[in-house]
């Protein structure tokens, strides 16, 4: 249990940077283009539950790792891992993300973002889960 919980920390702490990098900072422009769909007040409560849901991601992805093992037939350990979290990205963050914006007035290049983002934060966390767990 503690190598599932190690493997969830480290991954959602790599996570949070590369949330930040993406989000934050290449792809954070977007938002200007439909000020109408964000709350005036964007501050540190925001970020910290941002943070604390990207760490929940990552240690639900290697929980799920741990519990399944991953892929069948995929013998390198870290490869295992990386293409079990493409299939969660593609399972919930893909349609999920698209779902929602089809009703919520964002930004296309906004939702590019989102994507990356969870693209990364998944690959990283089963990346990791396979180099910890595989």
């Amino acid at each position: 249990m503690g190598r599932i919980i190690l493997a969830g920390l480290l991954s959602g702490v790599i996570g949070v940077f590369s949330s930040w990098l993406i989000t934050g900072v290449l792809f954070h422009h977007f938002q200007s283009r439909t000020p109408q769909t964000w709350r005036a007040s964007e501050g540190a409560t925001q970020y910290a539950a941002a943070s604390a849901l990207t760490i929940l991601a990552a240690l639900l992805i290697t929980g799920l790792f741990s519990a399944t093992g991953g892929l069948r037939g995929v013998t390198d350990p870290i490869a295992n891992g990386i293409y079990f979290g493409f299939l969660c990205w593609s399972a919930l963050a893909l349609p999920v993300t698209l779902s929602s914006a089809l009703f919520v007035n964002l930004d296309k290049g906004f939702v590019v973002g989102l994507l990356l983002d969870w693209l990364v934060v998944s690959l990283v966390a089963g990346g990791v889960a396979g180099w910890l767990l595989g």
